[in-house]
């Protein structure tokens, strides 16, 4: 299913839209009431809960030291909070408003992971490091592009003063077995009252590991982001992540790495190595190739980087754009890079002309649009479009 706006003009609705068309329904096995009664009693999970009280002068020095408070596990999404959401908050403290307690996990004794909380946590650390100025505040409107140094000092202390409390869990049960991560459960359930994780989130979370690092890295690369017109790397961003950053949905969303990881999966398609829904397909791509080892890795990253460079300079930045509209086709992207990586000895840059041209007939003719782009998301569709676009670029 294509999105409804151009590729400039993505919005959230279109990427859960995009996550949404990979979906399918698992099969339901039925069991008896005896069986039903044992998966009761073996998935019992053990949680010990305690609780914190921290002022946020406390909590402040906490997060910076991340032997105490670890606020970005591997299992954490990006920051999806702007500044004036940050800056609400700050405000809630400000009017001595309770804010929902923070949930996090004891992994060793006084060291904890953020579960639930890591935008209030942000959001607090920013303000009072000066890193932001406050906007967009309905009763404090006072303090309207004030940082924290530039408040008076009374409300500095006062604000210091303020606390937030935080639920503390340890899970007696064996932290990790062979089908589940007791964190992994406990943060996904915490989070289904705010932003449910999508596929790609889901993944990271899942098979954290070089593997994982290495779509992260691609994602920032200078050409993937021009053709996906995400904000290039900036030198700072390692600290920092620049506003516009923080507000490209394909970024915000990590459809940027799952981008990088179709390259992948739609490959092993074609070769027969994975098969069943596209949703599988990505989810069993990440966890084969999370447990290869780093060398491994860097053939595959080096097989993407050079593939990608490949099709750029010969083709640009809009191959992938479907004519008149500039909807973006991830179909198409996979259909077009895959197939380049399959015909090593073709000179894309001498055949460029023709070969755009021939993409160009392709998706005005109705059969071969459905191929390219139209069409389901079957293996033997995917199949299909790689074959068609092998014969595009062989001409």
């Amino acid at each position: 299913m294509q999105n409804t706006s151009n590729i400039n003009n993505l919005s959230e609705e279109d990427i859960e839209s995009w996550f949404e068309s990979e979906e399918e329904q698992p099969e339901v096995k039925k069991l008896t009431d005896e069986e039903l009664s044992q998966r009761y009693a073996e998935t019992q999970i053990r949680i010990v809960r305690t609780s914190l009280d921290f002022t946020l002068h406390t909590l402040a020095s906490s997060i910076k030291d991340s032997n105490y408070i670890d606020i970005a596990p591997g299992y954490q999404r990006r920051a999806r909070w702007d500044r004036k959401k940050k800056s609400l908050l700050i405000e809630s403290f400000l009017m001595n408003i309770p804010i929902p307690p923070l949930f996090l996990f004891e992994k060793d004794y006084n060291q904890y992971e953020i579960m639930d909380g890591r935008q209030r946590l942000e959001a607090i650390s920013e303000f009072l490091d000066n890193k932001y100025a406050l906007t967009g505040l309905e009763f404090w409107v006072e303090l309207q592009g004030k940082r924290f140094s530039d408040l008076p000092g009374i409300i500095q202390r006062g604000l210091l003063r303020r606390t937030i409390n935080a639920v503390v869990l340890l899970a007696e049960t064996e932290r990790d077995t062979e089908s589940f991560d007791i964190r992994l459960i406990l943060f996904r359930r915490l989070n289904t009252g705010g932003i449910k994780l999508n596929a790609q989130e889901m993944r990271n979370a899942l098979y954290p590991g070089y593997f994982n690092e290495t779509l992260h890295k691609l994602s920032r690369g200078d050409k993937f982001t021009k053709l996906w017109r995400i904000p290039q790397k900036s030198d700072s961003e390692e600290n920092e992540t620049p506003v516009a950053l923080q507000k490209n949905v394909l970024y915000r969303s990590m459809m940027d790495c799952e981008l990088v990881l179709r390259f992948f999966s739609v490959r092993d398609v074609i070769n027969n190595k994975v098969r069943g829904s596209l949703r599988q397909v990505f989810d069993k791509t990440m966890e084969r190739y999370s447990k290869i080892s780093t060398t491994e890795v860097d053939i595959l990253r080096s097989d993407f980087e050079s593939t990608l460079e490949r099709v750029t300079d010969a083709l640009g930045y809009n191959f992938h754009l479907l004519p008149n509209n500039n909807q973006a086709s991830r179909p198409l992207y996979d259909a077009i890079l895959v197939a380049a990586f399959e015909l090593p000895n073709i000179d894309l840059a001498i055949n460029s002309v023709s070969i755009n041209a021939r993409i160009e007939q392709a998706l005005a003719d109705q059969e071969n649009y459905e191929i390219l782009v139209g069409r389901g998301n079957t293996i033997e569709s995917i199949k299909d479009r790689v074959i068609l676009a092998k014969k595009i670029i062989k001409g």
